[in-house]
């Protein structure tokens, strides 16, 4: 007479436990894949900074040597996450950047040593940011030092952040050589 009464009751308090006990790793699972396909575990950015500009002064005596741009591609398989950082440094005895604006990059610091946070970057896109660069005036100490023999200076841009560390740095030479 019980297994009747069950039957006409339907499914049984000990069916559905059992149900919902498999069912609670399957949805687990189900809800982790989709997190960490997006979390940027294969994302790899990667700086440039480009753009020099040669100019040759008089009868070739002198070149003057600027960056323009940085460059942060990102070379992984998954879109970087948003709130990486660039840190641009510099000598600012020789030059001043005048950061241009982009969406999404956020520009803190002083003159000589710039952190910008970034905004997430797709697989294989790049983001491109004006930097503005000008020398300081030809009668600067630190120039006319340069001008008799002293050494070039050297803008850097290190990029954290992304879960590829061996290629996050680059380096330029700017300044004015002798020829």
């Amino acid at each position: 007479m019980t297994e009747e009464i069950q039957k006409n009751k339907g499914v049984s308090r000990r069916t559905l436990v059992k149900g919902a006990a498999w069912s609670v790793p399957v949805i687990a699972a189900a809800v982790a894949t989709p997190l960490a396909a997006a979390s940027g575990l294969n994302d790899d950015l990667v700086p440039a900074l480009s753009g020099p500009i040669t100019l040759t002064l008089g009868l070739g005596l002198a070149t003057i040597n600027t960056v323009n741009t940085l460059t942060i591609t990102n070379n992984g398989t998954d879109a970087s996450p948003a709130g990486a950082t660039a840190v641009v440094q510099y000598n600012p005895g020789l030059l001043s950047l005048n950061i241009a604006t982009v969406a999404g990059v956020s520009v803190g610091g002083a003159d000589g040593n710039y952190t910008l946070t970034l905004p997430s970057i797709p697989a294989g896109g790049n983001l491109s940011i004006g930097l503005g660069t000008t020398l300081d005036s030809l009668l600067n100490v630190g120039l006319l030092t340069t001008l008799l023999g002293g050494p070039q200076q050297v803008m850097s841009a290190t990029v954290s952040g992304d879960s590829v560390t061996g290629n996050n740095a680059t380096s330029q030479n700017v300044g004015i050589t002798l020829l």
